[in-house]
């Protein structure tokens, strides 16, 4: 324990000093344009609690003669953009524009301009000057881009020392000491982000753990190098979510229907619980390089009950109810700014999750694997749902009580309620988990969907379908619909109705770290990650998380505010800035170490079997 005190005391010390010299600024560099450097990292993905190692190459191309040392940086960053129209300012009305298709097809030889739509193109140019202007005013618009850094460490690699060339050619590993602090989890912005791009309002949001190399060169300055982007995965403080009750309303176009047909109605409502709560499992690599779960998709157990207020004298009755996760992410805007904006779509945002472990179904594992906390021999375990399709259906049968008889022909207003209907909907495990951050909420939904057998007495509700129905079954009487693929109208009229309600997910890890639990990235107790010594690691995972606490400095993050025409749509993650996932690079380490242990085991095995 002395041992553990005594260097808990000189971490925390060095710490400091390393603190104060991450404040240094940047300075653009110098370097020959022919000097060229390249940087890897390759490391497992941060948990609260948690001591890691991970590794990182180095490589220098071309004359290098004035760089001087090395140093590895790790940093969390999150930013925000929006361009909002002013609300006394409308765009006006964009101008129709009209095509000539009979021309063009007529001309067999005919050759468009480059980007030109096929067709005569007619419009006003008035009116779209009009409208052009009113866009291009940057007067009538707010832009703006902020940037908050939540932590940024550094510590050196190597330096010159006296007359010693720097290598140019690096890989060494490194420590990092992750503090009982939840920080939100990383996104996976490669294919999908937070982007919504409207006629008047555009806003997205970014964030990003990246680690860096920043070399420094004998003129003093320094030049940054990007080595790869990872990821966190906080643990859940959040309760099982309530029971709660989802209005439904009527899907489709707008209803033709007169306001006394409409009164005449049932209203339907549904109460909604999750028993077990929900969970979601991801892919993890433990510090030690096994795999501890792989690719597992989550069912999430649902209990409902349907709940009609309607008269007694209409006879229609649910009969189906269905339940399917929205798919997208649900975004609550923190800026003010932003709180009574329109959101054109919800955004399908994933969380970042290793693709080097393949999906092999129902194949077998090639090496054996901790799974899912137990250890299977390689010959007899399968990767059950790792790539598995779920074929269980989302809906479920009503069963609805009828009214009392003696009130069938009579137009109380009555509520009736059905069995408990237990489903299970499927959560990819590339959600990401429930998290506020510092500009925005994630959250998700679930939707329902309920069917509805119509009172043979309720009028039609669009003229169109009535008259699709006149002519199909012009002609037929009962007799005859067994003969068509089709029901007659008294069994086939539905009405269905739609409403959604808030899926709470969090992730679920086997193997918790942290005892206690973790404080939140924005609270004033929070902590920011430390790069340790790896000689220090064996000890520091011998420690409490407090004690490890102690050692982790607080945060000190900060605020940028970018000036006005610097501001971007998206920063981190372009066309030209696809940052690397260490993840993948670590996973591909383990698969590799795990297959040569196979490798060598059943080597060993054909020998003593020659023997």
């Amino acid at each position: 324990m002395r041992r553990c005190i005594s260097l808990a005391l000189v971490l925390a010390a060095s710490v400091v000093a390393s603190t104060d010299a991450s404040l240094e600024s940047k300075e653009p560099s110098n370097a020959s344009p022919q000097c060229r450097a390249h940087a890897w990292v390759r490391a497992p993905d941060m948990v609260p609690g948690d001591v890691i190692a991970g590794d990182v190459k180095i490589k220098l191309s071309g004359p290098c003669p004035d760089a001087e040392s090395y140093a590895l940086g790790l940093r969390y960053k999150e930013r925000i953009f929006w361009k909002l129209r002013r609300e006394d300012a409308p765009i006006p009305k964009i101008p129709e524009f009209t095509h000539d298709w009979t021309e063009s097809n007529r001309d067999l030889f005919r050759v468009p301009l480059p980007f030109q739509n096929v067709g005569n193109l007619d419009y006003n140019e008035t009116e779209w000057k009009v409208y052009q202007n009113s866009v291009q005013n940057k007067a009538l618009w707010s832009v703006h881009e902020e940037e908050r850094v939540a932590f940024e460490i550094k510590t050196p690699l190597f330096g010159a020392e006296g007359a010693d060339p720097l290598s140019k050619s690096l890989t060494t590993q490194f420590g990092i000491l992750v503090p009982n602090t939840n920080y939100p989890p990383g996104l996976d912005y490669h294919q999908n982000g937070i982007y919504f791009g409207g006629d008047t309002d555009t806003f997205s949001s970014e964030s990003i753990y990246e680690y860096f190399v920043e070399i420094r060169f004998s003129n003093g300055t320094t030049s940054e190098v990007p080595a790869g982007m990872t990821t966190f995965t906080p643990f859940s403080t959040e309760k099982e979510s309530p029971s709660v009750n989802t209005y439904l309303v009527h899907a489709g176009r707008g209803s033709n229907m007169k306001p006394l047909e409409l009164s005449l109605r049932s209203n339907y409502t549904i109460e909604v619980s999750f028993p077990n709560g929900v969970h979601v499992y991801q892919s993890v690599f433990n510090r030690t390089g096994y795999l501890i779960a792989c690719f597992l998709d989550s069912s999430v157990n649902i209990t409902a009950t349907v709940h009609r207020t309607g008269y007694t004298n209409r006879t229609d009755a649910p009969v189906e109810l269905c339940a399917f996760p929205s798919g997208s992410s649900t975004i609550e805007w923190y800026p003010q700014e932003l709180k009574n904006r329109s959101q054109p779509f919800t955004p399908f945002v994933k969380a970042l999750i290793s693709s080097a472990v393949p999906f092999m179904g129902f194949g077998f594992s090639p090496f054996a694997v901790p799974f899912m906390g137990f250890g299977f021999s390689p010959s007899a375990v399968p990767f059950m749902g790792c790539g598995v399709s779920h074929t269980v259906s989302p809906c479920r049968e009503i069963k609805f009580a009828s009214p009392p008889a003696d009130l069938i022909h009579e137009g109380h207003i009555t509520s009736t309620s059905s069995e408990p209907l237990s489903l299970s909907i499927h959560v990819d495990h590339y959600a990401v988990p429930d998290f506020s951050t510092y500009y925005h909420k994630l959250g998700h939904r679930v939707n329902l969907g309920l069917h509805v057998k119509l009172d043979p007495s309720e009028p039609w509700e669009y003229e169109f379908e009535k008259k699709q129905w006149e002519k199909h079954t012009e002609e037929m009487d009962e007799n005859d619909f067994d003969w068509v693929p089709w029901s007659s109208s008294k069994q086939a009229r539905h009405r269905y109705l739609t409403g959604d309600t808030s899926l709470s997910v969090m992730p679920m890890q086997k193997q918790r770290l942290a005892q206690s639990t973790p404080v939140h990235y924005l609270s004033d107790e929070a902590r920011q990650p430390t790069f340790v010594k790896l000689s220090d690691i064996a000890d520091l995972r011998q420690m409490s998380p407090e004690q490890r606490d102690f050692i982790a400095p607080f945060a000190q993050p900060s605020i940028k505010v970018f000036a006005k025409g610097e501001e971007l749509t998206n920063r981190y993650f372009t066309d030209m800035q696809r940052p690397i996932y260490v993840g993948d690079t670590w996973a591909k380490k383990v698969l590799s170490v795990a297959a040569e242990g196979q490798h060598q085991r059943d080597a060993m095995d054909r020998l003593l079997v020659v023997q």
